[in-house]
């Protein structure tokens, strides 16, 4: 895969996310399991394209994974520790929603990052929900506790008709 697919993993991403349960999902497996959400979104991403990640790519995923440690989670936590404060001072949402848009342009460039990383055929058949989260310990140790919440992600965004029904 190359850089020139990075808005196709932008628009991957934008709609895998907006199906039914996956938001909930995600915030889990990000929140309670520590996985981010934008690694896994390139994993399908490749896996669908056929493709896995090469050798090279794992080390360049430290400066991905740099950028969201510098910049992505600080807007999160940012816009995150506003939500009430805004909710009881209407004079805070604005600046709430500059943080969730400066977030969400971080999350678009840390996509960015992810489909400028090298990558190779190796999916001769189409990925399952099962083989995805195998597919995730490229990432990181995938425990038991993670891997159903993974599989039942995958199964959502693999979803043909989009109205998965995601248990997390």
């Amino acid at each position: 895969m190359s850089a020139s697919d990075d808005l196709s993993l932008w628009h991957y991403a934008l709609d895998r996310y907006a199906r039914p349960g996956v938001e909930a999902c995600c915030l889990t497996l990000q929140d309670r399991h520590g996985w981010d959400i934008c690694e896994l979104l390139w994993i399908a991403w490749l896996a669908e394209a056929g493709h896995q990640p090469t050798d090279k790519a794992r080390r360049a995923l430290e400066d991905v994974r740099r950028w969201q440690r510098e910049m992505t989670w600080p807007l999160r936590e940012r816009r995150r520790r506003l939500k009430a404060p805004a909710q009881r001072s209407p004079a805070l949402v604005p600046l709430r929603e500059t943080l969730k848009q400066a977030e969400w342009l971080a999350e678009q460039e840390a996509l960015r990052q992810l489909a400028s990383l090298p990558a190779e055929p190796a999916w001769p058949t189409k990925p399952t929900p099962a083989t995805l989260v195998a597919a995730s310990a490229w990432l990181g140790p995938v425990d038991a506790t993670s891997a159903p919440l993974l599989e039942a992600l995958f199964a959502a965004w693999m979803a043909a008709d989009a109205e998965p029904e995601a248990t997390c």
